[in-house]
């Protein structure tokens, strides 16, 4: 085995297999286009524009540091959410670190390869009174290679319900955005806040917010609210900020101790831009006298903000969106048989996998189609 070339696995069985395909010469069954690809650090390689995730997962403690976590958003970036099974993992180290080659960033970037292995996401959940705990792997293999100039390796299997073919409850974030972002915990917020940003308020026990961010076996960093908020929370929403994305927050109080977090979070600019939004001042946005203002009562369930937030990201009207509300009310199974069927429709937009003259118009004879009651009500 050559020397300087980690592999880093669970299985020895594996880690052998792994090192004789990498290191050896290229067996018949490995196709031309992935032997070129492993042979040049110059050949591009296909990252996609977004990166999906369930929200069970994002919502689920981790603590990465600031590299750890730009390697694992390039490999969500390999993921196309109309692919079957999971893709392997392959990134060039340009990408991960941007600075000059050299043993240090080899070194950091090794540090981080390692680091990741050990990393396991828990979830838990509850039926009745019957509790579960899952804990689950992320990355089952890795290869840091400075020949090549590639990072490769492979997802966890497990882990795949949470990352490929997600048809309800996931965030998808933009990848050069979240790739601007200088710190860790800038990136563990901006995906918490993009998970609740289609109810446009998060309410969080600061306990479970803090061990979310900084990951659920440290009791000891920052248990005090001001020291989270001075070193974790502020300087994190000041890099959101920087995007123009105005996040804000209030500390709820239980007499003089905070026990939660309040986040009112907007639409992103860009999304606001894309839907004929004027923007005004800082953070703040006005709809044009034209559209109607869409306003839900206070006592809508969270399931109607999802379904309102879906018919906006497909581009239909205030008025439309009324009718359909109006059509729904509070049938949850109506409305969750409308989050399903244009599910698809939402995720070939925006995955580029179609072009749509008219997003809002196929939405709309998609609605039809599958609610006949509904054609009087949208012509």
């Amino acid at each position: 085995m050559a020397p300087g070339l980690p592999i880093y696995g669970r299985n020895q069985g594996v880690r052998e297999c792994r090192e004789t395909l990498i290191l050896g010469p290229p067996p018949a069954l490995i196709t031309e286009g992935i032997v070129s690809a492993m042979a040049s650090s110059t050949v591009p390689v296909p990252l996609y524009p977004r990166a999906y995730q369930a929200n069970a997962l994002v919502r689920a403690p981790l603590k990465l540091t600031h590299v750890e976590a730009r390697i694992f958003a390039l490999a969500l970036s390999c993921i196309h959410q109309g692919q079957t099974e999971l893709p392997g993992i392959s990134i060039p180290l340009s990408r991960v670190m941007t600075q000059k080659k050299g043993g240090s960033v080899y070194e950091t970037i090794r540090d981080a390869c390692k680091s990741l292995m050990s990393k396991v996401v828990s979830i838990e959940s509850q039926t009745g009174n019957r509790r579960r705990f899952t804990a689950y792997s992320i990355i089952s293999y890795l290869d840091l290679n400075e020949g090549t100039g590639f990072l490769t390796g492979n997802f966890a299997p497990e882990i795949k319900p949470f990352l490929l073919q997600l048809a309800e409850q996931y965030t998808h974030v933009e990848l050069e955005t979240l790739l601007t972002l200088r710190s860790a915990h800038a990136h563990r917020l901006y995906w918490l806040l993009k998970s609740w940003d289609d109810v446009g308020q998060w309410e969080v026990p600061f306990e479970v917010l803090r061990r979310q961010v900084l990951g659920d076996d440290n009791e000891v960093t920052y248990p005090l609210f001001y020291d989270f908020k001075r070193y974790v929370l502020e300087p994190a929403l000041r890099e959101l900020y920087a995007l123009g994305w105005v996040v804000t927050y209030e500390p709820l109080k239980d007499g003089k101790k905070v026990h939660a977090v309040r986040f009112a979070i907007p639409r992103p600019l860009s999304q606001l831009a894309e839907q004929g939004t004027e923007v005004v001042g800082k953070g703040r946005a006005r709809t044009p006298q034209a559209q109607m203002s869409l306003e839900l009562p206070a006592d809508a369930s969270t399931l109607q903000q999802r379904m309102v937030t879906r018919l906006q990201k497909l581009r239909m009207t205030d008025a439309q969106i009324r009718h359909v509300l109006d059509f729904v009310a509070d049938d949850e199974a109506l409305i969750a048989r409308l989050m399903k069927i244009s599910h698809p429709l939402l995720r070939d937009f925006e995955a580029g996998n179609k072009t749509f003259d008219n997003l809002g118009g196929a939405a709309i004879n998609l609605l039809k189609t599958e609610f006949p009651r509904l054609y009087p009500l949208l012509k």
